[in-house]
This record gives C-alpha cells, sequence and structure tokens, in this order.
C-alpha cells in the first residue's frame, strides 16, 4: 500500500512538472513575444510594426526571404524529383553510389552545409581557387547573396524527397504505368501524367518542408550570404543584438505568421487536390530504360553532375581536414596528409571545448525532453480529455513555430527575474541553451514515442496488470524495454541534430557555453588558416557521427520496436 501510495505521489509531482515546463517554457515565451511586439504598459501599441514597415533594410530582408523561399521550392522539386526518379523510375546504371551521394544532405546540413559551400566555393574556396587559376577575371565573391543560398538550398533540401518521396514512388502500382504505355503514352509522358499525380500529395508535403526551413534559413544566408544580404532571421538577432526586442519580437512574430499561413495554404491545395492510389496490393515498379540514345546519355550525365555537386564539398572537407593548415587556403589539392588537426581538437585543449559544450548539452537536452515527452505521452494515453488534448497540442506548438520566435521568447522571459523560475534570470546563464534545444526536439520525440506506444502488443500490458503489477513496475518491465530502441534512436537523431543546431544557438549562447556551431560558424568567416583546419575537423566529425546515427536507424528503423 506504501509502494502504491509513493507511486500516485510521484505520479502527481510529475503532472505539476510538466504543467510548470509548459506553462514556464512555451506558454510564457509566446505570450512574452507577443506582449513585447503589440503591447506598451497597459494599452496597444503598433510602433514597433510602423518603424519596421519604415525600414528599408527590413523590407529589402522580407523581399530577399520570400524570393529565396520561391526559387528554392521551384529548384528542390526539379533536383529532388529527378533524384527519386534516377534511383526509383529510371534505370540509370551505378545506382549504389547515386545513393550514397543523393543521401550526403543527411549528414550535410545546417552550419556544416554552410561551412561547407563556403570552403568549397566561398571567396578562398578551393573550387573558386580552381576556376580563377583559369579565368583569373572571376571575382571572389561570385559565390553570394540569393544564388549562392539558393543553390546551397537545391542540393541540402532534397533530403526530404529522399526520405519521403522514394517510399512514395515505390508504392505506386507498376500495372498503372504499363497500361498508360500500352496507351501509346512515352516514359517521360506516363511519368508526367501518371506517377507525378500520384505522388502530389508527397510532393506537397516535401515543398511545405522546404518552405519552412527557407523561411526559417539563417546558417547558410548568414556565411555565404554576403555581408550586405539580409533575411528575417538574421535581422531578427542583429534587431536583439541592438538592444531592439520590440522590433525583434514583431519581425518573429512576422515570420511566424508566415510559416503558419504556407502550412495552411498547402494543406488547403492537398486537401483540394484530387489523388488516387494503386491497387490495394500494387505491383512492384520496375525501372525503366530510356530507348533513346540521347536521351539516355542525358539522364546518365545529369545524374552524375548532381551527384558530383552533391559529393564535392563533403569530399574537400573530408580530405582538407587531415592537410597542414597553411595548405588549406592556398592549394586546390593537398600535397601532404597527416592526423594533426584531429589531435588539436581531440587533445582536450581550447579547440575541443565546444565540442564537450555541445555534447553534453545536447545529452542534457535529450535528457530532459525524453522524461517530458515520455510523461506527456503516458498521461495522454492514461487520460484522453480536452485536457491532456490541450497539453499535448501546447508541447507540439514549437514545431509550428521558427526558431527565431521561440528564441525571442525565451530572451523576454527570462532576461529579468522571473516568478516561473525561483525569481532567477536565466538570461546569460548556461542553462538557457540546453532548454532552448529541449524545447524543439520534444515534438518530434512526442510523434515517434506516441507511434512507439500505440504499437505496444495491449496483452501484455493487461498480463502484468492481472498479476497484480503496479503501474511504475509494468512501465519499468514491459513498456520501457519495449520502447527502448525507438528512445536510443530517437535520442541519437536529437543529439547529432543539436550538434549542429545554429539558430537557437545563436540567440542564446554566452562565454561559458558556447557550442560547436558558434565555433564552425565563427571559423567559416575567419581568414586564420589554424582555425580553418580546426573547422574541418568539426564537420569531419559531426559528419561522422550523423552517418553513424543514420545507419543505426536505417537499419532497425524506428518503427520495428514493437516486435522485440
Amino acid at each position: 500500500m506504501t509502494g502504491l501510495r509513493f507511486q500516485k505521489g510521484l505520479y502527481y509531482i510529475g503532472i505539476a512538472l510538466i504543467l510548470w515546463v509548459a506553462v514556464s517554457f512555451i506558454v510564457a515565451p509566446i505570450y512574452s513575444v507577443l506582449t513585447q511586439a503589440f503591447v506598451d504598459g497597459s494599452r496597444l501599441d503598433f510602433s514597433a510594426a510602423q518603424e519596421l514597415a519604415a525600414s528599408g533594410r527590413v523590407r529589402s530582408a522580407i523581399r530577399n526571404t520570400l524570393i529565396v523561399s520561391a526559387l528554392s521550392v521551384v529548384t528542390v522539386n526539379i533536383i529532388g524529383i529527378f533524384e527519386v526518379a534516377a534511383l526509383e523510375y529510371l534505370d540509370i546504371k551505378g545506382r549504389r553510389f547515386l545513393k550514397f551521394a543523393y543521401a550526403m544532405p543527411l549528414i550535410f546540413g545546417s552550419v556544416v552545409a554552410a561551412a561547407g559551400y563556403n570552403f568549397t566555393y566561398g571567396q578562398t574556396g578551393v573550387v573558386t581557387r580552381a576556376i580563377q587559376a583559369i579565368f583569373p577575371a572571376l571575382p571572389n565573391d561570385w559565390f553570394s547573396g540569393i544564388f549562392a543560398i539558393v543553390v546551397a538550398h537545391t542540393f541540402l533540401l532534397t533530403s526530404f524527397h529522399y526520405l519521403f518521396l522514394r517510399a512514395a514512388i515505390r508504392r505506386v502500382d507498376y500495372s498503372v504505368i504499363e497500361a498508360a504505355r500500352s496507351l501509346g503514352a512515352s516514359n517521360l509522358r506516363a511519368f508526367r501524367s501518371v506517377v507525378l499525380p500520384l505522388l502530389l500529395p508527397t510532393i506537397f508535403a516535401a515543398s511545405l518542408l522546404v518552405t519552412y526551413e527557407s523561411l526559417g534559413s539563417f546558417a547558410i544566408p548568414a556565411v555565404v550570404g554576403g555581408q550586405r544580404f539580409d533575411m528575417i532571421a538574421e535581422l531578427i538577432l542583429t534587431l536583439n543584438s541592438l538592444r531592439r526586442p520590440d522590433m525583434a519580437a514583431m519581425l518573429s512574430v512576422l515570420l511566424g505568421v508566415a510559416v503558419i499561413l504556407c502550412v495552411l495554404l498547402l494543406q488547403r491545395i492537398e486537401k483540394r487536390g484530387s489523388y488516387s492510389g494503386g491497387a490495394k496490393t500494387p505491383v512492384a515498379i520496375q525501372r525503366i530504360k530510356l530507348s533513346n540514345p540521347v536521351t539516355n546519355i542525358l539522364a546518365h550525365g545529369f545524374a552524375y553532375l548532381i551527384a558530383v555537386l552533391q559529393l564535392l564539398p563533403v569530399a574537400l572537407v573530408l580530405l582538407f581536414s587531415f592537410a597542414p593548415a597553411k595548405s588549406i587556403m592556398s592549394e586546390v589539392i593537398p600535397t601532404s596528409l597527416s592526423l594533426r588537426n584531429y589531435a588539436a581538437v581531440l587533445s582536450g585543449g581550447e579547440a575541443f571545448t565546444p565540442l564537450k559544450n555541445s555534447l553534453f548539452m545536447g545529452v542534457t537536452a535529450v535528457a530532459m525532453a525524453l522524461l517530458v515527452s515520455l510523461f506527456v505521452v503516458i498521461l495522454a494515453n492514461r487520460h484522453r480529455n480536452k485536457l491532456t488534448t490541450v497539453l499535448d497540442l501546447t508541447f507540439m506548438l514549437p514545431w509550428t513555430l521558427p526558431a527565431p520566435f521561440i528564441a525571442i521568447g525565451l530572451i523576454v522571459t527570462f532576461a529579468t527575474p522571473n516568478l516561473l523560475v525561483g525569481n532567477q534570470t536565466l538570461l546569460g546563464s548556461y542553462w538557457i541553451l540546453p532548454i532552448g534545444y529541449a524545447i524543439v526536439v520534444i515534438p518530434l520525440m512526442i510523434r515517434f514515442l506516441r507511434a512507439a506506444f500505440y504499437a505496444l502488443d495491449p496483452f501484455q500490458l493487461e498480463a502484468a496488470q492481472a498479476l497484480g503489477a503496479p503501474p511504475l513496475y509494468r512501465f519499468m518491465r514491459v513498456t520501457l524495454p519495449a520502447i527502448a530502441p525507438v528512445i536510443v534512436l530517437i535520442a541519437g537523431l536529437n543529439i547529432n541534430t543539436i550538434l549542429s543546431e545554429y539558430t537557437m544557438s545563436a540567440f542564446l549562447f554566452n562565454v561559458n557555453n558556447k557550442p560547436l556551431s558558434i565555433a564552425l560558424f565563427e571559423g567559416a568567416r575567419s581568414a586564420n588558416p589554424e582555425q580553418a583546419a580546426i573547422n574541418l575537423v568539426y564537420m569531419t566529425l559531426i559528419m561522422v557521427f550523423s552517418y553513424f546515427i543514420i545507419s543505426i536507424a536505417d537499419r532497425y528503423g524506428l518503427g520495428k520496436s514493437s516486435s522485440r
């Protein structure tokens, strides 16, 4: 009886802690952003909006963001759809190589990709030096502005097509394609008229994700956009550093509204469409060989060109990470290789500190997020009512809001002593950044954990309950072992994300917790060859860790834990 009372007490303490987390770190920051943007004292105030509207720099940033987002959706879909066709629809030789190359955005993203593209195509980049050796008139800043950002987005954001569109095209019934071809349709027309309409829901979903990422893009514009090029996320950070939190909050609200409108618009477009799938037991799709030799050569050439462009920055970063610092900004191909750069990072000196900080904060944030997510899912499963629904939706809010909005909310809420956290000032402390990381990864954890709980065998839980096992014992001996593979995988994936997360880091870091992403960003802008060498090691280590985590996830799958 005492044990049951103890467990019941822990349960109510857990509910109180979950409510405190939701109110303190989600509801309060959102409320703070809105009041900072629209309220002055006790009255509504739109002066910040008027100042933003009058600013030419703000208008330029909004225009740049919209142009980059629109162009990115178009170019990413063109390249992404072709990549999927090359892997799954057309008979292109060397599919293993192409699959490996097209998967590069999964391990080469965020600030790592920004620094990698800058190292490859920037003012002192390897490709820039190689081209200038042939065409000396090429300006150093040829890879900058909208062109550079859209190019980077085009090859990095195809990861959504690689993950989701490949799965969708495999579900297309090949007999429908054969029927179209028997009626005289060419391979290209069959793809355009039969396959693409069936893939439209997934294409809309991928376009939504591309738009979301483009609207909130931060690291890539900051590194390769150029000093005179602004996008909204960068400008929010600038306004905050200029001690204009009202204008930063207003601009973050604008960015949040743009993201939400984008979501609603694309959902409406998808619902209005008419899509028909294949048979319940579809004939597996077969790759089609292009009979026209010219078309076949062009398709192979384009497929391999994309593969080379995907691999080039990754290969150069990996190669030059072993090169002496003096050759990094002067040679096209390094003349000597060594492990000196890795020794400098891993020996425990100053260069190791950002890596140590990111690992510690990543593990801490993921542990906090896992505890919250597990309890929210358990609570929602045990009590299906309006309160748990509202709580669940509250924790999903960070998924629909851009990272600058959340970061500004945390800054405004905890810039002064706040009763929600014991009258402490969290801004400037070590823990504000891990809290920010945890808030943004909780929604994804809840989604995967909820799916894992749905896959549990209810008869095992009922048998344990029938044998008199108390709730905590049932969770520790039945539920937790069953969902453990999912927990391990989502923990690894989120630690991997945090290692290269830049937006939240740029807003919330301080000298005591400088993360790896900030060190990468500073190194990408530095002209110091020693710093460039350290940067390359950072990028390589993140890519190796990413590859390791994604390989495990791909091999074991997030949905296979229920069979254990």
